[in-house]
């Protein structure tokens, strides 16, 4: 269920765990809701770089992805410890271990956790097709390719990576799921590998190949 933003106050401090496949319009509603004041903690922007003219370019290196990840986590940390409202965690899926521990740390500083979805309108049409994602898969194929184009102007995620994004998205997550996530002792070891799966494969807007590579992705199903 996509929850409805709400306005921080001095007394209420709110963290955002944002959630969305590529190009879906995360980055625009994360700035929305963090305002003047808010943080947003977001892999990418480890990778962005001001050029000699002064203009904004997207840096990415794979093999420094997993420090962009914590250079993330560990900017959403010291906002909580810090008391700034609102935070927000930009990432694909939300429903992994590190999602749920940061989770539970801003509640645990009092914090509310509000999972949050894109506003833009191609996304609401997509989340309500990917409850049907095994019977449709030709609509999604195109909306792939239509996220893929959107992406080349930004940070060029591959089209199979998009695709891969919508076979192991779960519409259903709430928030409690993700606070929960890992601390049920009876969850078995295959529901955990495939939680741990879908979360991997849904953080894709930072899995960016090189345009050279990116240019050369195959149509999927002939769309």
């Amino acid at each position: 269920m996509l929850e409805t933003p709400m306005t921080p106050t001095a007394e209420r401090k709110v963290a955002y765990l944002m959630r969305g496949l590529p190009s879906c319009g995360k980055s625009y509603t994360a700035r929305k809701l963090a305002g003047a004041d808010g943080v947003i903690c977001e892999t990418d922007a480890f990778f962005d770089r001001i050029d000699d003219d002064g203009n904004l370019q997207y840096d990415y290196d794979e093999d420094r992805l997993e420090e962009a990840r914590d250079w993330a986590y560990d900017k959403f940390r010291r906002a909580i410890d810090a008391g700034q409202s609102p935070v927000i965690l930009c990432r694909g899926s939300s429903l992994c271990e590190d999602a749920a521990v940061l989770a539970r740390d801003a509640a645990d500083r009092g914090y509310e956790v509000i999972l949050q979805e894109p506003e833009s309108e191609w996304w609401q049409e997509i989340r309500e097709l990917l409850k049907f994602k095994h019977q449709i898969g030709l609509a999604l194929d195109e909306w792939a390719q239509r996220l893929y184009r959107k992406s080349r102007a930004t940070h060029c995620v591959a089209l199979k990576e998009i695709r891969r994004s919508m076979e192991n998205w779960r519409w259903e997550v709430t928030i409690e799921d993700i606070l929960e996530f890992g601390s049920e002792p009876s969850e078995s070891s295959d529901g955990a590998a495939a939680v741990a799966a879908d979360a991997h494969a849904s953080e894709s807007e930072s899995a960016s190949p090189s345009p050279a590579s990116s240019a050369a992705e195959p149509m999927l199903h002939g769309v």
